[in-house]
């Protein structure tokens, strides 16, 4: 019993680690204790070794730390994703051995393709780029418009020395400009963009069936041993969570290669579950995990006051041709945002490009009516938000400018 506590308390430990190292930056969990433990396992610990270090060591211990930190957390190298590969490899070697003899002709059926399924999803998100290049730069161009909020035209990329398309974002990992940069992924060893993020849902999806699947194999395996050891009388006589804990402990003991590998699957589930949970969310707002956090920012100026709504068409006598939107693009909007601290006042210049007041009149002149304070993110308009349907077309692959056009909206 006390090994299989050990055990049991090892693989929740290293889940919980798991889940606040991933998720601990998530705009979801600010101002929350996941947030904290977050920033202390990233900042308040390394900085207690680094005092502690400098007073024993003179700084020794923290300089091979940071080399080994900065191969770690700053190079694309494969330790993450081989240790992911193995784990997948070592559980079904225990677990599928042990319980097949114990599995019905269905399951027998089931279980492979539930085992081979993952393993040819994680290879196509390893393998399959979204990288922009000279070649493809000017189809990427066309992909998406401009929203001028999180993305303006005329950005160049300082690395690839190309103009910027929309939601595309430089990886530092990847070396390259990634087409609709969700994040890069170290379990994958690659970006997660527009050409992979269908494998990458899928992947999850697997995941979590295989996670459930298995647990559900498991815990019927541990179930028949249950009926075989202990009788129906005696189950129904036992009362209290201790009780319960100690029957399950022998249980488990009892089959050790089951056992083991049901508590990792119990105990994983819910973090696939979670990675699934949160991208389906993504889709359904349509933003990415990149676009999210750029969003965060967005709300807190906008729980601040500092953000200012108006319309284009108000502004502007005329709109440029580079302010007209793509119309095959679903979803248009006439807004324009700005920060500033002070409500814009009339004769106050737009700087080119931002969402900020290049010029302020000196003279006192009263707030310019055009213009709305925003105290909520409802009043703000996503343009790539075009309904879950659109952007789980656009998720897959789907070109949304070509269905609009085929379908004749």
């Amino acid at each position: 019993m006390g090994a299989l506590r050990t055990v049991g308390l090892v693989i929740l430990a290293v889940s919980v680690f798991t889940f606040i190292a991933l998720f601990g930056r998530l705009p979801a969990f600010r101002k929350t204790p996941v947030a904290w433990l977050h920033r202390a396992l990233w900042v308040y610990f390394p900085n207690g070794i680094a005092v502690v270090d400098n007073r024993l060591f003179g700084g020794r211990v923290v300089r091979c730390w940071n080399q080994s930190g900065s191969y770690l957390l700053k190079e694309n190298h494969p330790l993450v994703l081989i240790f992911f590969t193995s784990l997948l490899v070592i559980g079904e070697g225990i677990f599928v051995p042990a319980a097949w003899p114990r599995l019905s002709s269905i399951h027998r059926v089931c279980v492979p393709a539930a085992i081979i399924l993952p393993y040819f999803l994680l290879y196509k998100c390893v393998v399959t780029k979204s990288f922009i290049t000279t070649e493809n730069h000017e189809e990427e161009m066309r992909r998406y418009p401009y929203d001028r909020v999180l993305f303006h035209p005329g950005h160049q990329c300082s690395t690839c020395k190309f103009l910027k398309p929309a939601r595309s974002k430089h990886c530092s990992f990847c070396q390259a400009c990634i087409s609709r940069h969700d994040h890069h992924c170290i379990w994958l060893m690659n970006c997660v963009g527009a050409n992979n993020c269908v494998y990458f849902i899928s992947l999850l999806v697997s995941l979590s069936v295989m996670l459930i699947y298995g647990s559900y194999l498991g815990h019927s395996i541990l179930s028949e041993t249950l009926k075989q050891m202990v009788p129906p009388e005696i189950q129904e006589a036992m009362q209290g969570w201790t009780a319960w804990i100690n029957t399950w402990g022998i249980v488990i003991t009892a089959n050790p290669r089951v056992g083991t590998v049901f508590l990792l699957m119990v105990m994983t589930a819910p973090l696939a579950i979670s990675f699934l949970a949160y991208h389906t969310y993504l889709i359904w707002a349509g933003v990415t995990t990149n676009e999210s956090a750029k969003w965060s920012d967005w709300k807190d100026d906008v729980e601040d006051g500092f953000v200012f709504k108006t319309k284009r068409s108000l502004i502007f006598d005329r709109p440029l041709p580079m302010d007209l939107y793509d119309e095959l693009w679903p979803v248009h909007t006439d807004q324009i945002l700005v920060t500033d601290e002070d409500p814009p006042t009339e004769g106050c210049l737009l700087a080119s490009g931002s969402n900020c007041i290049a010029h302020r009149p000196a003279s006192d002149l009263p707030p310019d009516p055009r213009w709305k304070q925003l105290r909520t993110m409802r009043d703000v308009d996503n343009i790539y938000d075009m309904g879950f349907w659109y952007n789980l077309r656009d998720v897959v692959g789907r070109s949304v400018r070509r269905s609009k056009e085929t379908s004749g909206i």
